[in-house]
């Protein structure tokens, strides 16, 4: 159940909304493959809140969300756990943007966010929380028709601790406590009406690793015709390690994972329609690796890994060469290879599928009152090591395909009542395989299946917008 609503004043406005799931009454109706205690429930809830000044415009937002959880899951090597999660969120920020003297436009804001998950695993207890404080301060200054100059800094802080307590009494306890503090400048340079470049630098120190790097990044755009451009860009980008890596560690055997990009890209837009295609290599320098199966307190960090990808998206929206026709095609191919995390050697990891397509079509009947859509989505296998091979990550999984199905029927201007299902073909689906740590007699492997919850998903809804525009509803996003 979702509710929202949006009050608007000369100079203000505020937007409310709530939202309330509960999957029992669905999982009663729907067999599922999952043991559940009780089944996934949240509760959720916005604010938003603008305000024009004369010069300027102030955001403030604000979230939460709580939700929960209670299975038990069948493992191969460990049997059957009882997983009782719980988990609540709360996010905030505060914007503003306006502009003042000669030209000058001043951007500064400020985020905070705050999670905590505790979660039951059989007689045992885990808890984790994470506090995070993002400020930003950005200026831009047009000098002409030919420069624009932005520069600036930020700082996020970040503190995460986590406690396991063992039903015998004993506690372990990880965490960590970070500061990235950061300066950056861009420059948009227009050498003509077709031709122009951004060009910027970022750099950044990391209190954690006691690091400090700068990064590069450039692009240049050149328009062809008046509905189509083509665009280079490169840039250099540094993260740090994941927090699952850093509570277990000392800091000292970390530094920032590294990534460089290239992307060329042509994009052709008119009324209704628009192309847009992607080529890209990345190369990814000093990834994390440990030496165990997965990451934990008693592992060897160090980030001795190293990748790349390489591929083309290509999307495709065409809402006007047929009548009462809107389709969407997208299609992505990815290389990619890497040495990180527990990989004995350079391999493709097993989220990665080849190939992907996805057709999304939505076609309105008038005399029906109706707007009928088909998607469907087709992926490659994805690879994943079977211990019983002697290769690493040598086997993948059959391709994945789900025509999905959705029927939009308007009860008046502003109802629609609303029904759609997945995998209308029932197809048998796998993700991957999960294989068991010990041989049998036989010196094989066992395994079972990673499957969905259930062959397909049925969604029946009521959407009801109320406005002092009659004409106004929720179609488009259907």
């Amino acid at each position: 159940l979702g509710l929202g609503h949006t009050q608007k004043w000369e100079k203000q406005s505020l937007s409310l909304n709530a939202a309330y799931t509960d999957l029992a009454p669905y999982q009663v109706a729907v067999p599922q493959n999952i043991d559940w205690n009780r089944p996934y429930q949240s509760l959720a809830g916005e604010l938003a809140y603008r305000y024009r000044f004369v010069s300027g415009l102030l955001k403030i937002y604000t979230a939460f969300d709580a939700t929960r959880f209670d299975l038990n899951q069948q493992r191969i090597n460990s049997g059957i756990t009882r997983i009782d999660s719980n988990n609540n969120n709360l996010y905030l920020n505060s914007s503003y943007k306006g502009s003042f003297g000669n030209a000058w436009q001043i951007e500064t804001g400020l985020g905070y966010g705050y999670n905590i998950n505790k979660v039951a695993l059989n007689r045992d207890d885990a808890e984790n929380s994470e506090k995070a404080v993002h400020l930003k301060l950005k200026f831009r200054k047009t000098f002409s028709q030919r420069l624009k100059l932005s520069f600036g800094a930020d700082y996020f802080n970040t503190v995460y601790d986590d406690r396991y307590s063992e039903h015998t009494g004993s506690d372990y306890y990880t965490g960590f406590k970070s500061g990235i503090t950061a300066a950056f400048t861009e420059a948009d340079v227009y050498f003509s009406k077709k031709f122009a470049a951004k060009v910027g630098l970022r750099a950044s120190h990391n209190s954690l690793f006691s690091q400090t790097v700068v990064s590069p990044r450039i692009s240049f755009a050149y328009k062809i015709a008046s509905q189509s451009q083509f665009s280079f860009a490169y840039g250099e980008f540094e993260q740090a390690p994941r927090h699952e890596y850093l509570r277990f560690s000392n800091s000292n055997d970390f530094s920032n994972e590294k990534a460089a990009h290239f992307l060329l890209n042509y994009q052709y837009a008119r009324e209704k329609q628009m192309l847009r295609m992607e080529a890209y290599h990345k190369k990814y320098d000093r990834l994390v690796t440990f030496d165990s199966e997965t990451e934990a307190f008693y592992s060897d960090f160090s980030n001795d890994g190293s990748g790349y990808a390489q591929g083309l998206d290509v999307f495709w929206r065409d809402g006007k060469s047929f009548k009462s026709l809107e389709y969407y095609v997208s299609y992505s191919y990815i290389d990619t290879e890497r040495k990180y995390r527990d990989f004995p050697k350079t391999a493709t990891p097993s989220f990665v599928a080849d190939h992907q397509l996805s057709v999304v079509t939505k076609y309105w009947i008038n005399s029906w009152r109706s707007q009928i859509g088909l998607t469907n989505t087709f992926s490659t296998g994805r690879p994943y090591n079977d211990p019983n091979q002697p290769q690493f990550m040598n086997a993948k999984t059959k391709s994945y395909n789900n025509l999905s199905f959705s029927w939009a029927y308007l009860l008046g201007p502003q109802k629609i009542l609303y029904f759609s299902t997945s995998n209308v073909m029932g197809t048998k689906n796998v993700y991957g395989y999960e294989y068991s740590t010990t041989p049998d007699a036989n010196g094989n492997f066992d395994r079972h299946a990673i499957t969905p919850a259930a062959d397909r998903f049925f969604f029946v809804g009521f959407f009801w917008t109320i406005s002092d525009d009659k004409k106004i509803n929720q179609l488009e996003n259907l």
